[in-house]
């Protein structure tokens, strides 16, 4: 039972977190706020944290538990590698969408689990970085050899992939609250992007 709190209360000032860091920055947000959002006092929040930037780690690590099994599932669907590339793309969407203020922290800090983290660098949060993709570079070798997917490089294409889905993110974003972008605009960018032709 007071483990389960205790789950429960960690949930509750990364929650808060999470949202004090989307709207104000790593730098600028205070641990005073997250710990009134999350209607704790601040040493109570002391009491789950050591500080800030453990804070701020955190929150990485736990929507990555999530990120990654997610990513793992659709990439081991067995569908076609060009059906796989449009699915991860609703997919990754689909978590952002669930998570706005994570979303947010991600583009602030260029890349999901960014790997020149601020602050200072977590070696798991760039194990995730690197994991996610070789994953996505796998589908693209995996495609090219199928024919499905374009010729390049296929570390290069990854990367390309996850600045899509980015700059799709950042212009729903910049939207009124609440307003989602088409869905299809994005695959139909990714499909023209990324099949063989």
């Amino acid at each position: 039972r007071p483990a389960v709190l205790a789950a429960l209360s960690r949930d509750q000032i990364l929650d808060a977190a999470e949202q004090v860091f989307a709207r104000s920055g790593f730098h600028d947000a205070a641990l005073r706020e997250i710990a009134e959002l999350a209607e704790f006092s601040v040493g109570s929040v002391y009491s789950f944290f050591p500080g800030k930037e453990d804070i701020y780690r955190e929150i990485f690590l736990r929507r990555a538990a999530e990120f990654m099994p997610g990513m793992r599932e659709v990439l081991g669907s067995g569908g076609a590698p060009r059906r796989q590339l449009l699915d991860l793309a609703a997919w990754q969407v689909g978590f952002f969408r669930r998570y706005p203020h994570f979303g947010r922290l991600v583009l602030q800090g260029g890349a999901i689990a960014s790997p020149v983290a601020t602050p200072a660098e977590d070696t798991r949060i760039g194990e995730n970085f690197a994991v996610a993709q070789r994953m996505q570079a796998d589908l693209f070798t995996r495609g090219q050899r199928a024919g499905e997917l374009r010729a390049g490089n296929p570390a290069v294409l990854a990367r390309m992939f996850s600045g899509l889905v980015s700059a799709f993110q950042a212009a729903e974003l910049a939207t009124e609250p609440g307003e989602l972008l088409p869905l299809a605009d994005l695959l139909e960018v990714i499909e023209a992007a990324f099949a063989a032709h």
